[in-house]
């Protein structure tokens, strides 16, 4: 195999180099939802003593065979590690979904594996699959698992309290709803939007209500239409203020065909372009509408306003994130 130097390493490169023992799960981890956490937490509990490795794949391997037709993902790369790591995984993989690597049977997949990791434990998922045409399963790991020395698990699927498993698909599909508050059950955390602040047209400062403004990344999901109680916070500072977030085309004062990625905080009035942000999504509050004038719309960005600002003070809705 010359899969040599494919992957990247985040977290603890020493041990890694020095052949220290991990103790390993694997999957594609969009999102990191609760189901995620629940495997990492499983792992850890069943390896007090080692470190936790986890690896992943780029590009998603779902868009790697269907380029044309590829699904919206849940996180960026990059906040997929952050999150990971901030889950206590001491370890990151990430190797390159390439045409190569697609094509590794389950065998020598799990060759693969054996030749890049001292391997501890390893624990799958339900209903992990890998090698070429998906051949592979926990019946054929196990069968290697105990040739070479791995204990070997494999995790029940996680389930919320209305009996539903926990997938990305899931959490994709109550998003695409604007049912925010269903899709933060399912990750364990509200979803966010994050990019830098960008300079818009300065139509909402025009008209009383400023709003910063991020250029999403093509290839994450785009909630529902409409407009939405958000948390803002800047430069990942863990200060969350209180905003509307507008996710649409803006019908009313634009031509209806960009996408706009906007938010206008509350109480605020700070210059915060180019800085990094994010907007953690907490409820949804009203479908795009269009209006007959400015005065209207204007209007209704006061009473979406005054809704956020009863939403957050509902003592049920607790500051978090």
């Amino acid at each position: 195999m010359s899969l040599k130097d494919s992957f990247q390493i985040f977290g603890d490169r020493e041990s890694f180099d020095k052949k220290e023992r991990f103790s390993l799960t694997i999957g594609n981890f969009d999102g990191v939802h609760s189901g995620h956490l629940y495997l990492i937490n499983e792992l850890k509990k069943s390896s007090p003593d080692t470190k936790i490795a986890l690896l992943t794949f780029d590009p998603h391997p779902a868009n790697f065979f269907s380029h044309d037709n590829a699904k919206p993902l849940l996180t960026s790369l990059n906040e997929k590690i952050a999150l990971l790591l901030n889950a206590g995984v001491d370890l990151v993989m990430v190797q390159t979904f390439s045409q190569e690597f697609s094509l590794l049977s389950a065998d020598d997949f799990c060759l693969w594996l054996k030749d890049l990791f001292q391997i501890d434990t390893i624990l799958i998922g339900h209903d992990f699959c890998y090698g070429r045409q998906r051949k592979g399963n926990f019946i054929h790991m196990k069968c290697f698992a105990e040739n070479v020395g791995w204990t070997i698990k494999q995790a029940s699927a996680f389930k919320l309290f209305d009996g539903k498993t926990v997938s990305s698909s899931a959490v994709r599909e109550a998003l695409l709803q604007g049912d925010a508050e269903y899709a933060e059950k399912l990750l364990g955390h509200s979803y966010f939007l994050s990019g830098m602040v960008v300079k818009g047209d300065q139509r909402g400062r025009l008209i009383g209500f400023p709003t910063a403004n991020i250029l999403l990344d093509d290839n994450l999901v785009v909630p529902k239409h409409g407009v939405y109680a958000c948390y803002v916070e800047i430069d990942s500072n863990g200060k969350l203020l209180q905003a509307v977030m507008n996710c649409g085309v803006r019908p009313t004062i634009a031509s209806g065909l960009k996408l706009q990625i906007e938010a206008h905080i509350l109480d605020f009035s700070e210059d915060i372009y180019t800085r990094k942000i994010k907007f953690h999504i907490k409820k949804f509050l009203r479908g795009e509408m269009k209006f007959n004038g400015i005065e209207q719309l204007k209007e209704q960005i006061a009473k979406d306003v005054q809704k956020t600002r009863s939403y957050f003070m509902d003592d049920r809705n607790e500051q978090n994130i």
